[in-house]
């Protein structure tokens, strides 16, 4: 069993709020602004760098499918819209279908 020894700054931004699914880490920013952590792995928890998502919100959560919900800066409800990528075939999936891509384009659903 993992037992922590210390705390790891991860640089980048000013968060008010994490949410984690089972690939990634998610942010709020104290400003509204979204980010997604990229490069995380068993190697380099830590990840490598954040990616910001358009759109802004007052309160955020993730499924474990890395599925983005959101309470917009009016009250509205919103829900991420994604492009599911096929999963190359020697990675098997530890949670669900494989997400991600900086290529993918990614859209808000008004709920």
């Amino acid at each position: 069993m993992p037992v922590g020894t210390d705390w790891e700054l991860v640089p980048g931004l000013a968060v008010r709020q994490l949410e984690l699914s089972c690939r990634t880490a998610w942010v709020r920013c104290v400003n509204g602004d979204l980010a997604r952590r990229y490069g995380i792995s068993d190697r380099n928890p830590a990840g490598d760098y954040w990616k910001k998502v358009p759109g802004s919100a007052n309160w955020f959560t993730v499924t474990p499918e890395d599925e983005l919900w959101a309470v917009t800066p009016i009250g509205g409800l919103s829900r991420r819209l994604t492009k599911l990528l096929p999963q190359a075939p020697s990675r098997p999936a530890s949670c669900g279908p494989a997400l991600g891509g900086e290529d993918v384009e990614d859209e808000w659903e008004l709920i």
